[in-house]
């Protein structure tokens, strides 16, 4: 992972061709990252002077618009981010350069006016913060992973220059940049290197791999273990290598977890405190091919899905079995059964990966009732990860079929889980919405998911949403921020609407979706004394009744400064929602562009000066995100259907 070009500069990630968003992401007007480096793998001789940094690309790569660079160094106790937010303040960062970078041969050489003392005990972390207005083609520098440390980076991008001080929410990445810096010597005794192939918990790995590992500066040569359990040498056992690539004498096993471990060996001794990559070969056939093999799945009490099972359809053969009225190819479907123990179940798929020789993006999932000579269909997944099961019989068995929607080659692993829904909540509907009498308000809906969508969609607010559960207060002249964050690992895309007047008669205060599954939304919403305000919390479709999950409701009061009560008064309406061709703004007037993404984050179309009525029929159909950047400054996203 470390190497060393000249006598004072240490190289991390050596080899490496594979793109990132770090240090810039040049698909993008705007971008801010931060990168953590350790001590450890940084391996100086000594406290010194940083006096520059080299990053390395595509040698034709194009970063035209993707120039305009200041960068910052600091020292960190951190390792990693723990989330989307853990920026390292920037009051703990030192600028090192402003100005115009170039790709000079695949390299953008930074050369410091003033050096940055490294003090060699604490990690360092670099940020950098780039402010052109215009976009390149494509992502074009290299970075490299550090094995165990799924959190290494953390970058933002926009529209609008961002601020270093306050970024925002951010995207965590596993990888850090191909980086030199420049006046650090390496220590005599070689850093731990990573392995750069297999990647740390990759699957699907040939029987005879070829294993491979980033140089180390000052290293003669490799020991490598293999073993089947952490920290095991049991297939091979401290073998010398003096290359930075190894293949094991005799071929590995089917199914089998593998863990590896490379020591660096130098004249001033042997890495230490390496980490290991951990890695699986190729499965076999699936015993469950056909419904009479059907693997018994266990039914969980609750949604937590505490007992969950592994699958996979490489390998798997056509059952024979006619999927209608379902959809999809099922030419490579695998078989479980259970015993209903309620009337609705939940079915879900997770930790679906692609392991056939062409890439699968979609896997499905059919329930089907009788035996295995007489199925009939009960339910279909509809591309859908998880899906509610109703109308079952208690003690009846059930059969599912799981299978990739495409033809030969294609094949994915998964984890399936049966989970059991919570009672309706007491505050599934509007007219039991619970009470928040005193402040600071918080409120745990563990039993979310058996929330109903009562009489439909709340459709008051511009941004439709799932009827979810609901709160109220009274409001009393001041402003009251209102918080919802998801447990960890959760998948729920939760919005929240603030309602007034009466349940039967209710008037949209304002609504909020801004984030992703699993994310924190806040809105502040401004009161009037003795007015009730009603809060719903629900999945954040207007199109589809998805499930809710757990969530946490917090409500404080403050007192908000003008500007800011006027932009939670000031939404823009979008509608229709969904739309086939056309999509409307209300109050086009305030707008001064509109910015359409598509799912991936990629920019697909952009409006200046939009009239009321943006023709969007070129695109493709799917979920979009549309950015509109209004003339005070402020945006407001909304995601958008197109039909």
């Amino acid at each position: 992972m470390v190497s060393m070009f000249l006598s004072a500069q240490i190289t991390l990630g050596e080899g490496s061709t594979m793109v990132g968003k770090v240090p810039v992401d040049s698909y993008w007007e705007y971008s801010y990252s931060q990168q953590i480096f350790t001590k450890q793998e940084i391996n100086a001789n000594a406290a010194g002077n940083i006096t520059g940094l080299k990053f390395y690309l595509d040698p034709a790569g194009d970063i035209t618009n993707s120039s305009d660079w200041v960068v910052y160094l600091g020292h960190t106790s951190k390792t990693e981010f723990t989330s989307d937010t853990d920026w390292i303040p920037a009051s703990d960062l030192t600028e090192v350069y402003a100005g115009t970078v170039n790709n000079v041969n695949g390299m953008v050489e930074l050369t410091f006016t003033t050096p940055f003392p490294y003090n060699n005990t604490q990690n360092l972390v670099i940020a950098v913060d780039e402010n052109n207005p215009a976009y390149d083609d494509d992502r074009v520098f290299y970075v490299h992973h550090l094995n165990n440390v799924p959190k290494s980076s953390i970058g933002i991008i926009g529209f609008s220059d961002i601020d270093p001080s306050d970024p925002g929410y951010g995207s965590l990445f596993d990888y850090r940049s191909v980086v030199s810096f420049m006046g650090l010597t390496a220590s005599v005794i070689p850093a731990c290197t990573s392995v750069m192939s297999p990647a740390n918990n990759a699957v699907m790995i040939p029987l005879s791999p070829d294993i491979s590992w980033y140089p180390s500066p000052g290293a003669t040569s490799y020991k490598i273990s293999i073993g089947t359990t952490p920290g095991g040498s049991n297939i091979v056992n401290q073998q010398t290598v003096t290359t930075t690539s190894f293949t094991p004498s005799s071929p590995l096993s089917l199914d089998t977890t593998y863990y590896v471990r490379v020591t660096a060996v130098g004249a001033g001794g042997e890495s230490l405190g390496c980490t290991e990559t951990k890695f699986s070969t190729t499965l076999s056939s699936p015993l469950n091919d056909e419904c009479a093999t059907a693997a018994i799945l266990t039914v969980n009490p609750d949604m937590n899905c505490g007992t969950k099972t592994f699958g996979h359809t490489f390998g798997a053969t056509d059952s024979g079995v006619a999927v209608d009225p379902c959809s999809g190819e099922a030419d490579d479907d695998v078989w479980y059964k259970f015993t209903a123990t309620s009337t609705s179940h939940v079915v879900s798929l997770s930790n679906m990966i692609s392991i056939g020789s062409e890439e699968s993006y979609s896997l499905q999932f059919q329930v089907l009732s009788g035996d295995c000579s007489t199925l009939a269909n009960v339910e279909c997944s509809d591309y859908d990860d998880l899906k509610v099961i109703s109308g079952l019989t208690v003690g009846a068995t059930y059969y599912i079929r799981v299978y990739t929607d495409g033809g030969t080659g294609e094949a994915q692993s998964f984890d399936i889980c049966i989970g059991t829904l919570p009672p309706t909540p007491i505050n599934d509907d509007c007219s039991g919405a619970l009470l928040a009498s005193s402040f600071p308000y918080t409120y745990t809906q563990s039993d979310a998911a058996g929330a109903t969508n009562n009489s439909g969609f709340l459709e008051t607010c511009s941004n439709s949403m799932n009827d979810g559960t609901w709160f109220k207060f009274i409001g009393d002249g001041t402003t009251h921020n209102i918080k919802v964050s998801m447990p960890a690992g959760s998948n729920f895309d939760a919005q929240i609407g603030v309602f007034s007047g009466a349940c039967d008669s209710l008037v949209c205060e304002s609504a909020v979706d801004s984030n992703g599954a699993g994310s924190v939304e806040q809105i502040s919403v401004p009161t009037v004394a003795g007015t009730t305000y009603y809060v719903n919390v629900g999945h954040y479709s207007g199109y589809t009744d998805y499930l809710e999950g757990a969530f946490t409701l917090t409500i404080n009061k403050e007192t908000l400064g003008t500007s800011e009560v006027s932009k939670s008064k000031n939404e823009i309406r979008v509608y229709p929602n969904p739309f086939a061709d056309v999509l409307n703004i209300a109050k086009a007037d305030q707008v001064k562009s509109v910015s359409v993404m598509d799912i991936s984050g990629r920019l697909v179309k952009t409006i200046e000066s939009p009239s009321s009525t943006l023709h969007l029929g070129d695109l493709k159909q799917g979920l979009y995100v549309v950015v509109l950047n209004m003339k005070d400054g402020t945006q407001q996203t909304v995601k958008a259907i197109k039909k």
